[in-house]
C-alpha cells in the first residue's frame, strides 16, 4: 500500500470512528472479534486495496464497513476459514 492510500486509510478510519461516535447502534451489527475493513463510494481504489486484506487473508472473521453519501453502513460479513490438507492414502 502507497503512502497515499495509507494517509487516505488513516482519513477514512478516522471519519469511521468519528460517524460511530455519534451513532453507537452500527456498532451493533459488527460481531465480536471481527476485523473491520472500510471502503468508500468516493473512493474507489483505496476500497479495492482494503478489499484485498480479506481476498489475501487466510483466516479471520470481517466485515466492510462502507461510506456512502456521508453516511456509514456495515454492508456484508466475510469468514476465511484455513483450508485444511487433505491426504489420500496410497491405495486409492
Amino acid at each position: 500500500m502507497t503512502q497515499t492510500l495509507i494517509r487516505r486509510n488513516i482519513k477514512l478510519s478516522h471519519e469511521f470512528d468519528s460517524y460511530v461516535a455519534c451513532h453507537p447502534r452500527l456498532l451493533d451489527r459488527i460481531p465480536n472479534k471481527a476485523e473491520v475493513v472500510i471502503t468508500s463510494a468516493k473512493d474507489k481504489k483505496l476500497s479495492e486495496a482494503n478489499l484485498n486484506i480479506i481476498r489475501n487473508a487466510r483466516t479471520g472473521r470481517f466485515v466492510v464497513a462502507h461510506k456512502k453519501d456521508g453516511r456509514w453502513s456495515i454492508v456484508k460479513e466475510a469468514r476465511k476459514t484455513k483450508a485444511r490438507k487433505i491426504s489420500r492414502s496410497k491405495h486409492e
